[in-house]
């Protein structure tokens, strides 16, 4: 007999989440032209090779106004999860308590350890006296993710989501990323630039390629100011939790995660 959970809280708070991610889309592209995303660096032209070293430094943007809006998108899908928790305990013969919630762990030892298995919860664990649910909980588990656990959509909602309770807005830049475009007096023999730096902090230069130019002497070299962005949101790293960056053209796929751990429960 299919147990009917009530999940329509956990639905209000996902789209409550899908709201907050039009407006940051919307908003983004705006706050990011307001202020400089990145400063850049040219090394002097080696005079023997003609090679010359370009650099980015990506500025940490001021206004929090992003942290924020990503903060209230986090905090509706950790609700939805833990909505989802409750409904379930609503259809067990428990009672509802401040310990139960949406278990998210990188380890099966740990979330065996901390909060119980495919067929029994542990009675001090988040998911205590529950008679349902328990095979879909643990298989939606980060672990689960290769190779990479800390890549799983819910991995990033439980950092995000206690660092914006507890300790810190998640910071952001914009990124530059494809190919620079450069503006110089000489004549370039040959080009290395990369793309986008998947290893970035505000405050750290980051190596974007070099030019070599013959003969090797250059004039007023500079980059043209039409550079693509693209913008990341970081948690720093707290106690054992490395830290964490999840770029905004991957917001929407963890709104949609969620979306896909509700839906599993409705047939129950």
């Amino acid at each position: 007999m299919a147990l009917g959970l009530d999940l329509a809280a956990a639905d209000a708070k996902l789209a409550r989440a899908r709201e907050h991610l039009d407006a940051m889309q919307r908003e983004a592209p705006i706050i990011v032209k307001k202020e400089p995303s990145h400063a850049v660096r040219f090394s002097e032209v080696d005079p023997e090779t003609g090679w010359c070293s370009i650099t980015l430094l990506p500025q940490k943007i001021t206004d929090p106004r992003l942290s924020i809006i990503l903060g209230d998108v986090i905090h509706n899908l950790r609700c939805a999860l833990d909505y989802v928790v409750t409904a379930l305990v609503d259809a067990s013969p428990t009672k509802l308590t401040n310990g139960h919630q949406f278990p998210i762990y990188l380890s099966p030892a740990e979330y065996e350890g901390k909060v119980g298995t495919q067929t029994e919860a542990l009675p001090n664990g988040p998911l205590r006296g529950l008679d349902h649910g328990l095979v879909i909980v643990e298989n939606w588990q980060p672990y689960y993710r290769e190779p990479d656990p800390r890549t799983d959509p819910l991995w990033g909602v439980h950092r995000f989501s206690n660092a914006d309770k507890h300790r810190t807005l998640g910071y952001f830049a914009p990124i530059p990323v494809g190919k620079l475009g450069l503006e110089y007096n000489g004549f370039v023999i040959e080009k290395d630039l990369v793309g986008e730096d998947e290893e970035w902090a505000p405050d750290k230069e980051i190596p974007v390629g070099r030019i070599r130019f013959d003969p090797p002497r250059v004039e007023n070299l500079r980059v043209k100011p039409e550079v693509s962005v693209a913008v990341r949101f970081v948690t720093p790293a707290f106690g054992s939790d490395a830290d964490l960056t999840i770029p905004l053209r991957n917001l929407g796929g963890i709104v949609e995660h969620v979306a896909k751990v509700l839906d599993s429960f409705r047939d129950l």
